[in-house]
């Protein structure tokens, strides 16, 4: 019979420990660095360089964002100049009027 003492402790279950009154299971973030640690420093370069890569995307995506909204902006302050200057009422002084007008 080989020896139980080499054997690798199997993970314990949720539904055992907590029944029993022993530890709390991992949390999510508990289990995935556990998983890290022991998958090795490879792995865990890989996941850190791999997450770094997503903060660079979602910090595109957010500068992108915020430049389309600066051009909206732009644009609807430009479309109400141009609006008021339409409606300003029109400055004292001769009228210009066509020569098919005249009589």
């Amino acid at each position: 019979m080989p020896d139980d003492a080499s054997a690798p402790d199997p993970p314990p279950s949720t539904a055992s420990s907590s029944s029993f009154g022993g530890e709390l299971p991992l949390t999510t973030i508990e289990s995935f660095i556990a998983a890290l640690v022991e998958a090795g420093p490879e792995v865990a370069e890989h996941m850190v360089r791999a997450a770094q890569e997503l903060l660079l995307a979602a910090q595109a995506l957010v500068s992108a964002a915020e430049r389309n909204l600066a051009e909206q902006r732009r644009l609807r302050e430009e479309e109400a100049d141009a609006e008021a200057t339409r409606d300003a009422p029109v400055a004292d002084g001769p009228t210009l009027r066509s020569v098919d007008e005249v009589a």
